[in-house]
């Protein structure tokens, strides 16, 4: 059972087995001490027996030696000896008689209950050495003392007890030997005993101490070097593991979160590397099936309808996959679904599911593959096109709620990374498409200049009406079309800064001022608040020129007819920032414009070519600045600039 190679259950186990070991020690000594307080009281009734006949003997020899010489002091002596003779007789009989039936009655042992030891055969032999060496003596004394209990002749009992004692007391010496011998043996015995329970805790104890060595603190070590690889960057370290305990699981645990975070720390790395999608969509099918089981991998995006999804690309098996067919349906179906809620999504049973839902097309898809069992990941957040990526295997039920925990967990990060992946391939894209617009745009100058020539030179020939207002069209859209070159070539261009200490609050002033006149021309004015003193930054002065002419015309292009744009100037010594703020009254840009201001070729005029708010960022990058803009109702729209001070 599993509950007996737990820690918990063997730990238990030791435990208990040492305080059984030293329970069984107390009772043991508990008993030594019953039996050697038993052997005690059986020397102590020893020596009373041996005691008693001495004083038989004792009486005996003192009468003989002090014999009456009349008959009052004989009838003194009946009343002394006799008696006491008579009482020492009967306590030996009684002595004898416990003896021999291993019954003592309280009163020979002064206690509450009858004491009641076991002898060996020597000692029973002893006892009955004893009972017949007194049957013999206690037969001769009665003849001794004669028939007459009244008139007792205690000098020939006198002479008896002195005479005949020899054989009982040699009796009594043996037995006393014999429990002697109990008692020692007894002593032995329980100090044996007490040798052998110290010897096997000693045993016992060292075997767990050395169980716990190499079942807990090994293994802690292994896995505190462990803890100590990984934290100092060896992310893919797997600890050696060993046993079936829970020890074995925190470093199975250890080794598969090793695993995982080696895989993600390589996904990383691969996006760092600046892996496109189908490298790194190679990556997860090769690696991720240390995460979570893994037949099947594909990315889809949503194609520019909005109404299907497109399997981009896809591997089976770990290997490249050839789509036989690439989009789906996505309007009412699970992939909608993930991507509304923008967490994972969990189908279970992919068989069961597509039979119920036909319209599930992407679904039926993975089922005639053979899969039974799928996530799906909606990637979003940082990424340009919105998508999903799905995971599949072929055994229905295999993605444990743990797998799904865990890729809800590390969700954020593969659809960051996915959607950094997007962002390089959208950069490159639009790097390849700059370079062809630069060159495009040098192409088109020269016959564009020739044109414009051409029209100069109509211009001064006597024309009709009609024909002079389409000269003058042309030429206004030659012009156009010249800014518009202008632009992209600013735009695709390399932009290279003449940074030089510039006082930013007097170069607004400065421009303000000079451009005045691009205000009062459509009846609206510029107004300046300083609230900076003069602060000094690294800038150049004619690229700074042209992020505050492209604000100031988009400013007054969004304000209406007498309307004042406001321009504010302060700065910040403690976070060493100098501001602009632009506000203009006019209606606010919708919400869903504001985040694509900054897109290439993105505006909402009419005749705009989208690329103004592109160049004044990439101007800003380039002195290290920002630019923000917000709007609403109330404020109006405010584009902010924020300078590094020098």
């Amino acid at each position: 059972m599993k509950l007996f190679k737990t820690l918990k259950f063997q730990i238990g186990a030791a435990l208990l087995l040492i305080v059984v070991l030293f329970t069984g020690v107390m009772l043991l000594s508990f008993k030594g001490l019953e039996e050697q307080r038993n052997y005690s009281t059986l020397l102590t009734i020893t020596a009373r027996l041996e005691q008693t006949a001495r004083s038989m003997v004792s009486l005996g020899m003192n009468y003989a030696m002090n014999a009456p010489r009349n008959p009052i002091a004989y009838r003194r002596d009946v009343a002394l000896y006799y008696q006491e003779i008579k009482a020492q007789t009967e306590l030996f009989e009684e002595i004898t008689i416990g003896f021999m039936t291993e019954n003592f009655s309280p009163s020979l042992v002064q206690g509450d209950a009858p004491f009641t030891p076991r002898l060996d055969p020597d000692a029973h032999r002893a006892v009955q050495a004893v009972e017949d060496a007194w049957a013999v003596f206690h037969t001769g004394l009665e003849e001794a003392l004669g028939m007459d209990r009244d008139v007792p002749q205690l000098d020939q009992a006198a002479q008896f007890i002195t005479t005949q004692h020899q054989p009982l007391s040699d009796s009594i010496d043996n037995l006393r030997n014999q429990i002697q011998r109990l008692v020692e043996e007894g002593q032995n015995q329980v100090t044996q005993v007490h040798w052998v329970m110290l010897l096997t805790i000693i045993a016992v104890t060292l075997g767990i101490m050395a169980w716990f060595f190499v079942a807990v603190l090994r293994p802690l070590d292994r896995g505190v070097a462990g803890f100590r690889k990984v934290a100092q960057g060896d992310f893919g370290y797997q600890v050696p593991t060993a046993g079936n305990n829970e020890l074995t699981w925190l470093t199975a645990s250890f080794n598969q979160l090793s695993s995982r975070l080696n895989a993600i720390i390589r996904l990383i790395d691969q996006i760092q590397q600046g892996s496109d999608m189908d490298e790194t969509l190679c990556f997860v099918a090769e690696h991720f099936s240390q995460l979570l089981p893994l037949d099947w991998v594909g990315a889809l995006f949503l194609a520019g309808d909005g109404m299907t999804i497109s399997l981009e690309r896809s591997y089976l098996d770990g290997k490249p996959e050839i789509a036989q067919r690439s989009r789906f349906r996505l309007e009412n179906t699970l992939l909608q679904q993930a991507l509304k809620e923008g967490e994972p999504l969990h189908v279970p049973d992919m068989n069961r599911t597509a039979e119920k839902n036909p319209r599930y097309q992407f679904l039926n898809h993975l089922v005639k593959k053979g899969l039974g069992d799928a996530i799906f990941l909606p990637i979003t957040e940082q990424s340009p096109i919105p998508g999903v990526l799905a995971f599949a295997t072929r055994d229905p039920g295999s993605y444990t709620p743990e797998h799904v925990e865990l890729l809800t967990n590390i969700a954020r990060l593969i659809t960051h990374s996915f959607g950094k992946t997007l962002k390089l391939s959208e950069h490159a894209r639009l790097a390849t498409v700059g370079g062809f617009a630069s060159g495009i745009a040098h192409e088109i100058r020269s016959p564009l200049s020739t044109i414009s020539m051409a029209l100069d030179y109509l211009q001064k020939i006597d024309l009709s009406e009609p024909a002079e207002k389409r000269i003058a069209l042309a030429r206004e859209e030659t012009g156009r079309m010249a800014r518009l070159l202008e632009e992209i070539l600013l735009y695709a261009k390399p932009l290279k800064l003449d940074l030089q200490p510039l006082d930013l609050a007097a170069l607004t002033g400065s421009f303000l001022d000079s451009h005045g006149d691009l205000a009062k021309r459509r009846d609206q004015k510029f107004e300046l608040d300083m609230a900076a003193s003069s602060a000094s930054i690294l800038g150049d002065r004619d690229r700074l020129q042209q992020i505050f002419l492209n604000l100031a015309q988009n400013a007054l292009d969004a304000t209406p007819s007498g309307g004042t744009v406001r321009w504010r100037v302060s700065s910040d010594d403690t976070a060493r920032i100098m501001t602009i703020r632009i506000r203009n009254p006019g209606a606010p840009i919708p919400a869903d414009v504001l985040p694509r201001l900054f897109d290439p070729f993105f505006t909402t005029k009419a005749k705009g070519t989208g690329l103004g708010l592109g160049i004044v960022k990439r101007m800003m990058d380039a002195h290290g600045g920002e630019i923000q803009i917000v709007s609403s109702l109330d404020t109006g729209t405010i584009v902010t600039l924020q300078f590094p001070l020098n």
